[in-house]
C-alpha cells in the first residue's frame, strides 16, 4: 500500500531502511525453517524481527507484499550468481552461456533453501514494492542476452531461452524430489554431462542442433 494511502510515521534517516531489512530477513529465516509459506503469520514476522506487528505496516501493505520482497531478494542473488559466472568464463557467447547453466545448477545446490524461496512462494505474482523491478524478469532477461549472443537477436531466442530454463529447473527439482538412490531409479546425469546434451540440442550450431539430446 502506497504512501499516498496510508500514512506512515517518519523515520530517523536510516532507520526505516533498517526495520525494512530486519523484516525481510526474518521473513526468509522462517521461510527457510519451515520450508513453505503456509501458516506464516505477521505474528510470527514481527515476533522473530523483535518489533510490533504495526510495524510491518510502516514499509509493507500486507504479509504478501512482504514474501513477494524476499522473493526479489532471493532472484537478486541469483542474478549475481549467473552474471558473475559468465564474467568469469573465457568471452566465448556459448561458453558464457554454458557457465550461467552451471551456476543456475550449483545455485540450486549450494542454497537449496533460498532456491525453494524463489518457486514455492505463492507472493511471487505481486508487485514488486520497488516500482518497475522486477529481479525475476531480471534473470530470464540476462539469460535472453546470453542467448541472443549464441543464437541472435529475434523471437526463436527468448523461446530458446524458455526452454533451458525449463529444462534446468526439472533437472535440479526433480534430483531433490527423486534421488539417485530411490530403489528403482536409474542414476542421473552428472550437471556436466545434463549440461552437454542440453546445450549441444539447443545451442549448437544450426545444422547440428537438435541431434544431440
Amino acid at each position: 500500500m502506497s504512501a499516498t494511502t496510508r500514512p506512515r510515521k517518519r523515520n530517523p534517516r536510516g532507520e526505516g531502511e533498517r526495520l525494512r531489512a530486519a523484516l525481510i530477513d526474518a521473513c526468509g529465516e522462517l521461510l527457510l525453517e519451515r520450508g513453505t509459506s503456509e501458516g506464516l503469520s505477521i505474528r510470527a514476522v514481527t515476533s522473530r524481527a523483535g518489533v510490533s506487528p504495526t510495524a510491518l505496516y510502516l514499509h509493507f501493505a500486507d504479509l504478501d507484499e512482504l514474501l513477494a520482497a524476499v522473493c526479489d531478494e532471493a532472484f537478486e542473488e541469483l542474478v549475481a550468481y549467473l552474471v558473475g559466472a559468465a564474467a568469469g568464463s573465457d568471452g566465448d557467447p556459448r561458453d558464457e552461456l554454458r557457465a550461467m547453466g552451471r551456476a543456475y545448477v550449483d545455485f540450486a545446490e549450494q542454497r537449496p533453501g533460498l532456491y525453494r524461496i524463489l518457486f514455492a512462494t505463492p507472493a511471487r505474482g505481486v508487485t514488486s514494492p520497488q516500482e518497475g523491478s522486477d529481479p525475476g524478469m531480471d534473470a530470464f532477461a540476462a539469460l535472453v542476452v546470453a542467448t541472443e549472443r549464441c543464437v541472435g537477436k529475434g523471437a526463436d531466442a527468448e523461446e530458446i531461452a524458455v526452454q533451458l530454463w525449463t529444462a534446468l529447473h526439472g533437472f535440479v527439482t526433480l534430483r531433490t524430489v527423486l534421488p539417485a538412490d530411490k530403489p528403482g531409479l536409474t542414476a542421473w546425469p552428472t550437471a556436466d554431462e545434463f549440461l552437454d546434451r542440453l546445450f549441444a540440442a539447443y545451442v549448437a550450431p544450426p545444422a547440428r542442433r537438435g541431434k544431440s539430446v
